[in-house]
């Protein structure tokens, strides 16, 4: 799997507006809509990561989201992990991770859905909102609304994996045997080439 499987090891999401904003993951009709993320980009077309990860750090902060200080990566060496997270008006948490290089380039990111304690098995429907809106924090408007079919489609899978403008896309749930916690994440080269990162 990518770096973080069973236990997310980084991944981002929007801030403010900065010189790498784009707007977040799909269209207005879309899950993620409901989540505005960063500006829209100057550039026409943005392939890969489409904003720094301070900004998708900052970006989740104003959410509500509660972001830990930069520390080193345990998958990967030389990287750094900040994650974030908060609980939803279901009482669900949620978690975003943000993992860079060691230049401080934006590498990898991971969102998850935990389900409540009574919820055994977190429905996909449950989850699809937050992890499309990290997709489109992540990958900006246009990357983030080509992927919400496949998310749909394989969220909820014990692992399904896809690429996109050079990124490694993954969804899986924490076990083949527990589907309480949902994941999505994504993966530059770099990150999946690193020192004790796991190859899919």
């Amino acid at each position: 799997m990518l770096s973080a499987c069973a236990s997310p090891v980084a991944t981002t999401a929007p801030t403010a507006p900065t010189s790498q904003g784009v707007a977040p993951t799909t269209p207005p009709s879309s899950a993620a809509a409901s989540h505005p993320g960063p500006a829209e980009s100057t550039n026409p077309v943005v392939v890969g990561f489409a904003f720094a990860a301070e900004d998708i750090v900052a970006y989740y902060q104003s959410q509500g989201y509660a972001c830990s200080t930069r520390q080193p990566s345990t998958k990967a060496a030389g990287f750094f992990l900040r994650t974030c997270q908060k609980i939803d008006d279901a009482g669900r948490t949620l978690i975003v991770g943000v993992v860079t290089d060691p230049a401080g380039g934006l590498a990898n990111g991971f969102a998850s859905v935990q389900g409540r304690d009574s919820e055994t098995f977190l429905a996909p429907v449950d989850a699809l909102d937050p992890l499309a809106g990290f997709l489109g924090a992540m990958l900006g408007e246009d990357q983030g609304s080509a992927l919400l079919q496949w998310l749909a489609g394989h969220l909820g899978d014990a692992y399904s994996e896809t690429t996109i403008g050079g990124i490694r896309v993954a969804t899986y749930t924490a076990s083949t045997d527990d589907h309480s916690r949902l994941y999505v994440e994504v993966a530059n080269q770099a990150y999946i080439d690193a020192p004790g990162v796991q190859a899919p």
